[in-house]
């Protein structure tokens, strides 16, 4: 049997810019997707997807895909594979994340087959999904990265998050946008270059914050001019009305989660029908010394 690992993400800064351009910070998650293959006596190849409770929720064999689930996956496959389609084995991949959560299902499918068949992570990723790609950076990378875009190829560096960031928290939303209708409307948007700019350089200013109070304070001013980015208003405002700290979205705005500069008090989550809340450090991992 052999077996491969690659983390989900959470992306800290840039959303929606980071199409155009701007500089990126994004996390690992400490779950993720494992990939194992299994030999078989039969002369085919199956491929069974499990959700983080060992359900499965695709489940077929290759050449033989129905929905478009199974197509997206039969396609990324064979394509990985090339001309060399691997037989006579059972391939099982397995998620720690419940589905929903946003943390890269799609992404970490890509680079779990690049690994596997060892071929080109970037020509499966811009062949069969949409997005700047940062979620396959980070699956690739398996840590904390400043992401950009130059000239649309993807280019990365690893960095350090400042580690009073544990200290914060995730709030789960209870949605999950669907990435490729999100890309697809920003991208049909008139976007300005100057905010474009100010928000990649508030993913410099995220790396050298000192404390909590600059965090809510930079989370306030991300805020803003991603919403006039976008044209939409910032929604922690909308779900968490009587919050005293700060909020941010994380990813495409209306899903996934919110990173929250202080604990919410649980009256406050009740009122909001939320009550999935972590600290920063549950769900991210820190190499600080």
């Amino acid at each position: 049997m052999k077996h491969f690992f690659a983390p989900g993400k959470l992306l800290l800064s840039a959303e929606y810019s980071v199409l155009e351009g701007a500089k990126a910070i994004a996390v690992p998650t400490i779950k993720g997707q494992h990939l194992e293959i299994f030999p078989q006596a039969e002369k085919t190849m199956l491929y069974k997807a499990l959700d983080e409770k060992a359900e499965p929720w695709l489940d077929f064999q290759l050449g033989q895909a129905q929905s478009e689930e199974e197509m997206l996956v039969q396609n990324i496959i064979l394509d990985a594979c090339g001309s060399q389609v691997p037989e006579f084995c059972k391939v099982q991949s397995r998620l720690d994340f419940p589905r929903a959560w946003g943390l890269g299902s799609s992404s970490t499918f890509i680079s779990l087959m690049a690994q596997w068949l060892e071929t080109d992570v970037w020509s499966l990723f811009f062949k069969h999904l949409k997005g700047s790609g940062y979620d396959v950076a980070v699956a690739e990378a398996g840590h904390v990265i400043e992401y950009q875009l130059f000239d649309k190829k993807p280019h990365w560096q690893e960095v350090q998050i400042p580690e009073f960031f544990k200290n914060t928290f995730l709030l789960y939303l209870g949605k999950k946008q669907n990435s490729a209708r999100e890309v697809d409307r920003y991208l049909k948007k008139d976007r300005s270059a100057s905010l474009v700019q100010k928000i990649s350089n508030l993913s410099d200013e995220l790396l050298q914050l000192s404390d909590i109070a600059a965090l809510a304070n930079w989370m306030e001013v991300h805020e803003a001019y991603t919403a006039e980015l976008i044209g939409r208003k910032p929604l922690p405002l909308q779900i968490l009305p009587k919050y005293k700290g700060q909020a941010k979205s994380l990813g495409a705005w209306g899903g996934d989660f919110l990173w929250l500069s202080e604990a919410p008090e649980a009256e406050e989550l009740k009122a909001a029908g939320l009550n999935q809340v972590f600290k920063f450090s549950e769900l991210v991992p820190f190499t600080h010394s």
